[in-house]
Order: structure tokens, then C-alpha cells, then sequence
């Protein structure tokens, strides 16, 4: 569901990564600050000066004007940023506006015009033109209503026993594919040649299981988004409001149960975590219990290979006290519940338009859903190989790799000399190994060496009687059946994995399984970076995107890793214990700040995103002092360029309570008030809102 308001209603801001968060920190409320006093915070913020920490937030959309003091010394962020801010206005369709979410823009215009060139060829061409079709043509989906919904909602209908619903979950009336456990496929613990199936627990509506035991404000936003979809959706095809209501409540008391049996651990293990909970088919089907996981893997194609690993072995062993007779009215809500949310933007215009409308709100914004967005967003969402395919051919060369990696190269030798010279807090033999971690990283750059391959996939369009949910249908199942296609087979982890980072995104990220860094295409264009830049600015654009991502390789999980992307500690005992403490004194620093009144902020979330850009700061600054006649101001603006941002008040909210990133203004004020060269070069000093005393910055390497 919030893939859909991201994809539907925030277009702008496809291909979020660990390196370019785009929510954005927050607007003054009116209740009282967390651990500040109103007025006192008030009158600092008025006049733009830093107060415990705090800075005026300028992200907000309206939080600044004319008279809103902009002092170099004191919010660097608002002083380089003031008149862009003053004069930018987010459209009605996006949430939020930054450097990153216009170069989303350009991408999408570049691929909106993919979607209607006939002189496109070839089978990935075929496929988009035939589902934009489907997409757009509202009268043909208009005539279809809702009625290619109503055999796959009257099948849940029927469902009234435990044996119906076992035959439902294995037949292809379960259209969305749901059931109790999720497969995913990867390669095995032991053997990390080879692809298994790992078994997890499904999806939650309020995101992870303490949710449903100590609900917070962020589960509070996901019930909410989801409550209003779901009843909706419900309503408009052929329920009562009140049978609505009661249904997505049975669904919550479902999920609640399988919160239960998850531990409350479960997102601290990884697949590299434990190996002893890997077992035969035969072994796998034996501990179920009664319930038919056989012919459920079979339904998908998961037939192939003969190991599964099951990654919450007390989830799983749960499972036979969830699903009895006495469950199946909770079982077959939520099978309702989350079918009938799914189905938002593929039935009639009515639907789509209601739905959309309801994202807008939630995200703050009051405008008609736009076609060409919602168009783009849902084929990139259910094409999105044939799409990626199609902008590589039309918008990638050679000469963009070479120039990228390249930079790429630069960076990592100069942040080779800081590891070796510049970090006093390593023992040797942590440095050496973290010099060989270095040095061992894959580059993928620009787009992946071998295109994926979709010429399996067809469904019918418009001229043959086709609907857009059946080919969704058809597309999904293709998904599905390419990832069990890997079963048993080799795995080539150090390939460009194109599923999961799509050349076209606006993206850029550090994977710790295979310890890669990777830029995509999508991110090299507008202000991050053009070829007619100076060498300044390139460091400020994608050079800071680019040592980030090298920089997660040293954060608080990328420290997990190894030079081979196991999960494997290559620490002294000494070491380690230095650098969590250096985390924890970072992670007791951003609790203090307050983007946004009433709200706690969170260290411990922005952590990683945090280390990351200071380390990246770090490095460029090492490039500066090698580099003749370096422009540090110019350097200094483009990066402060980079994060700016203007956003919504309920993307804000939205931000500080589940984005990894630090607000904007923060990842420009409280990452170069932790160097003297920038303070050093623009006289910055004790007094200034901008300065941070040595003894208190929180910079970890």
C-alpha cells in the first residue's frame, strides 16, 4: 500500500535509496517541542539561530520567508538554500521537492514519452505499449467496471471451512498470491553458490511485529493508510460499511496473532546468521503439521532444489495453533482486506481516481490524480525490466560508465590513504582488513553488462478482450516463476542484480552481500551531476552520493561484513567496542534535534544514513587538500544544493517517524559542522549557530 502512494501519488520520488532518502524533516506544530519550551524554541527558530542543537528547519514549505534571517554562521542550510526555497513551489502531485526528486522528474519524462514512441521495437516495447493500452484507455476499463474483480472477491466469499480455505490459498482464485509464510529465494548459508528457498513470515499492514504489541505513531500511520484504502475498497465492491469496518479489524486481529509468534529478534537475524535452521522438502513438509505447505509452494513453482531455510523456525512451528476452524473468519478477512486494497488501480476509473484521492490527503496534497503519473507508475511497477531495458537502449553509453567509474576509482584510492593515515582509533590489523574490504569492492556503474531477459511474459491487451488485472496476473505469476526458476541452480551474486536496482532509477546504493557499490543511470542527471560541472562541483553532487555509498561499507552495518560480503567479523574485540561507542555518542546527538515539534527524533533510525554522509564529507575533504586551487566555497554551496528540500507537513511527519535518513537540513548543517575546514574557511567560530565544539562532534571515522 505505500509502495502504491509512493508510486501513484509521489512519482517525483522513485528510486529512494540508502543514499538519497527523499523524505524530508518538518514544519512548526502547535503543541510543544519534545524537551524544549515552545516560546524559547519559537524566538530561536524566528531568528534562524541554533538553540541545545536545534536549527531552524527551512524544509518545511512555508516555514520560511523574506524576513527569516539567513546567516552564513548560523544555518548554512538556509543561507545557501533561501531563495531557491522562496521561490519553489512543490506541484500538487509531489509531496516533496529536492534535487533528487527533479531528477526523478526528468527520468519520468524521458520514460513518458518511452510509453507512446512507436519507433520502439521488439518484444520489451511490446509489452509496454500493451499495458499503458490497458492503463489508459478509461473507457474500455470503465465498461469493465468492477466485474473482473468479482470472481476472485465471490471465491474468498465462499470460503467456510479450513479445508476451502486450504483449497482456496493452492487455486488460482487466489489471485494476490497470499499466503501464510512468504518464499523468497537466495543463496544458501553454506553454500553461497547455490540459490534455496528461505521461508519468512508475510508482510504487515503496521510493518513489523512490535507494532501489534506496543503500537507507536508510526504503526498509528500505517493503520490509518491502510484502514481508509481497505474500507473503501471493501464498500465499492459490494460490502456495507459496517461489514467494512469489522472486516479490516478481524484482518488486524489476524495479523496480530502471527505478530505473536514472531520474536521480537527477528529483524536481527540474517540468512548468514544461522544455517541450522535449513531443512530437505521432505523434512519441511513434515513439520507443518496438517497444513498442505506442499501444495502451497507447488501453486507458486517452487518446486525445484531440495533445501528451505526457514529464517523464524518459532513462526513457522506457531502456525498449526493459528490456522484452525475457529481462525478461518479472521483468515478469510484478511485475505479479503488485503485482495480487495491491492485491486485499487487496476479496476475502473471511479476507483482509481477515490483512491488516489485518499493517498493525496494523506500525504498533504489536494490536486486530481494525474494519468500520466498513475500511467508511469503502475508499468514501472509491474514492467519494470522491459522498462529498464528500454531506457538503457534509449539513454545510456559507454562513455557515462567510463566517466563515472572513474570518479568511483579516485575516491576509493583517496579513501584508501584516509583508512591508512587518517583514522588513530584502528588497531593494525582492524585497518588491515578494513583497507582490504576497500579494495575488494565491486563497482557496478551506470547499468548491468547483460540486460534481463522477459521475452517468457505475455497477457492479452485491449484488441483481445484482455483486463488490466489479468495481465497483472499473468505478469505476477511470470515473477513468481522466474524466482523459483532459480532453485537448485548456481547463484552469481556479484552479477548486477537488475530486480532489484533498475538502471533508470534515481539510485544509488552499498550492498553488504556481495560488498558492491552501484550508481545508476537515473541519478546522473539534472544538479547531482552533469558533464559541464567543475571538478567542485561534481565532488558536491554525485561525489558526496558516491562516497556515501562507499561509506556504508564502514557504517554500523556495513561493519557486519566482510571484504566477500559474509556476514563475518573482522574486528578486534578493542576495535569494535570503539566504534560503538563513537556510534552511540552520534546516535545521543541526533536524539536531541527537533525537526519537528512534539515529535522524538530518532538516532538510532538515521545511524547509517548519518555515519555515511560524514565519512563521505571526510573523504571529499581529503580530495579537496590534493587537489591545487580546490574552490571550497563553490564545493561548500553545491553540497548544501544537494539536500535541499521543500515538503509537505504530513511528509515530514512521515519522515521523522520511518525514514533511515536525517532531514535535509540536517544532512547539510550537522554533517559540515563536524570538520574545521569548513568552519576554518568561513571564520566560523565559538558562538555561531554553525559551530560545534571538537569535544562534542560526533563524526565516527
Amino acid at each position: 500500500m505505500r509502495k502504491k502512494l509512493c508510486g501513484l501519488l509521489l512519482l517525483a520520488l522513485l528510486g529512494t535509496t540508502a543514499c538519497s532518502g527523499e523524505m524530508s524533516a518538518g514544519p512548526a506544530q502547535s503543541e510543544e517541542p519534545a524537551e524544549s519550551g515552545g516560546e524559547e524554541f519559537a524566538e530561536a527558530a524566528s531568528e534562524g539561530k541554533i538553540l541545545d542543537g536545534r536549527w531552524l528547519n527551512p524544509d518545511i514549505i512555508g516555514n520560511v520567508t523574506k524576513d527569516t534571517p539567513a546567516e552564513l554562521k548560523d544555518n548554512f542550510a538556509l543561507y545557501v538554500n533561501k531563495d531557491w526555497i522562496l521561490n519553489t513551489t512543490p506541484s500538487d502531485m509531489v509531496a516533496s521537492l529536492t534535487p533528487l526528486s527533479e531528477a526523478a522528474l526528468i527520468v519520468s519524462d524521458r520514460q513518458m514519452k518511452m510509453l507512446t514512441d512507436d519507433s520502439l521495437t521488439g518484444h520489451d516495447a511490446e509489452l509496454v505499449h500493451k499495458l499503458y493500452a490497458l492503463v489508459t484507455d478509461w473507457d474500455y476499463r470503465d465498461a469493465q467496471g468492477i466485474s473482473p474483480a468479482v470472481p476472485y472477491m465471490d471465491a474468498i466469499r465462499d470460503i467456510d471451512s479450513l479445508d476451502e480455505l486450504y483449497n482456496y490459498l493452492c487455486s488460482e482464485d487466489n489471485l494476490m498470491q497470499l499466503y501464510p509464510f512468504t518464499v523468497n529465494v537466495d543463496s544458501d548459508p553454506v553454500d553461497s553458490l547455490v540459490y534455496i528457498a528461505y521461508i519468512d513470515p508475510p508482510s504487515l499492514t503496521l510493518g513489523i511485529e512490535e507494532e501489534y504489541r506496543n503500537r507507536t505513531d508510526a504503526g498509528d500511520l500505517f493503520y490509518n493508510e491502510a484502514k481508509q484504502v481497505a474500507e473503501y475498497m471493501l464498500v465499492r465492491l459490494g460490502y456495507s460499511e459496517e461489514e467494512a469496518s469489522k472486516m479490516f479489524e478481524n484482518s488486524i486481529a489476524y495479523e496480530t496473532l502471527l505478530a505473536e509468534a514472531i520474536p521480537s529478534d527477528k529483524h536481527e537475524r540474517g540468512k548468514n546468521s544461522d544455517s541450522g535452521d535449513c531443512y530437505t522438502y521432505g523434512e519441511f513438509t513434515e513439520m507443518a503439521e496438517g497444513i498442505p505447505v506442499d501444495k502451497m509452494l507447488e501453486a507458486q513453482g517452487f518446486t525445484g532444489g531440495d533445501t528451505i531455510c526457514i529464517t523464524v523456525p518459532e513462526y513457522f512451528s506457531a502456525l498449526k495453533d493459528i490456522y484452525t476452524e475457529e481462525n478461518v473468519p479472521l483468515i478469510k478477512d484478511w485475505l479479503a482486506v488485503k485482495t480487495a486494497s491491492e485491486l485499487n488501480d487496476l479496476l475502473d476509473k471511479e476507483t482509481s481516481r477515490a483512491v488516489a484521492k485518499l493517498y493525496g490527503a494523506m500525504s498533504g496534497l489536494d490536486a486530481e490524480a494525474n494519468d500520466d503519473f498513475i500511467a508511469l507508475a503502475t508499468i514501472n511497477g509491474y514492467l519494470p525490466i522491459p522498462m529498464d531495458n528500454l531506457y538503457v537502449r534509449q539513454y545510456c553509453n559507454e562513455q557515462q560508465r567510463e566517466d563515472i567509474t572513474g570518479i568511483v576509482e579516485e575516491f576509493k584510492k583517496y579513501y584508501r590513504e584516509m583508512l591508512e593515515n587518517d583514522v588513530d582509533w584502528l588497531s593494525e590489523e582492524t585497518r588491515k582488513a578494513a583497507i582490504e574490504k576497500l579494495d575488494n569492492m565491486r563497482v557496478n556503474v551506470v547499468y548491468p553488462d547483460e540486460l534481463e531477459d522477459w521475452s517468457g511474459l505475455d497477457f492479452a491487451g485491449p484488441d483481445e478482450g484482455g483486463s488490466l488485472l489479468e495481465a497483472v496476473k499473468a505478469i505476477t505469476r511470470f515473477k513468481t516463476g522466474l524466482k523459483a526458476s532459480l532453485l537448485g541452480t548456481k547463484a552469481n551474486v556479484y552479477k548486477w542484480n537488475q530486480y532489484e536496482l533498475q538502471a533508470s532509477s534515481v539510485n544509488a546504493t552499498y550492498t553488504g552481500y556481495n560488498n558492491s557499490i552501484n550508481i545508476q543511470a537515473g541519478i546522473l542527471v539534472g544538479e547531482i551531476y552533469n558533464e559541464d560541472m567543475s571538478f567542485e562541483q561534481k565532488m558536491g553532487g554525485i561525489g558526496m552520493i558516491i562516497g556515501h555509498e562507499i561509506s556504508h561499507a564502514f557504517d554500523s552495518n556495513g561493519a557486519e561484513y566482510d571484504k566477500d560480503g559474509h556476514k563475518n567479523n573482522w574486528w578486534t574485540d578493542e576495535d569494535y567496542a570503539a566504534f560503538r561507542d563513537r556510534v552511540a555518542k552520534l546516535v545521543t546527538w541526533y536524539d536531541g534535534f527537533v525537526p519537528m515539534e512534539g515529535i522524538k527524533y530518532s538516532g538510532d533510525r538515521v545511524k547509517t544514513e548519518a555515519i555515511a554522509d560524514m565519512t563521505s564529507m571526510k573523504c571529499l575533504l581529503y580530495i579537496a587538500k590534493q587537489t591545487e586551487g580546490f574552490d571550497y566555497d563553490t564545493f561548500f554551496r553545491q553540497y548544501a544544493k544537494l539536500w535541499r528540500d521543500q515538503s509537505t507537513p504530513e511528509a515530514v511527519k512521515d519522515q521523522i517517524l520511518t525514514d533511515v535518513h536525517p532531514a535535509h537540513y540536517l544532512r547539510i548543517n550537522a554533517t559540515l559542522a563536524q570538520f574545521d575546514d569548513f568552519l576554518s574557511f568561513y571564520g566560523i567560530t565559538e558562538g555561531d549557530g554553525m559551530y560545534i565544539a571538537p569535544e562534542d562532534r560526533v563524526a565516527v571515522w
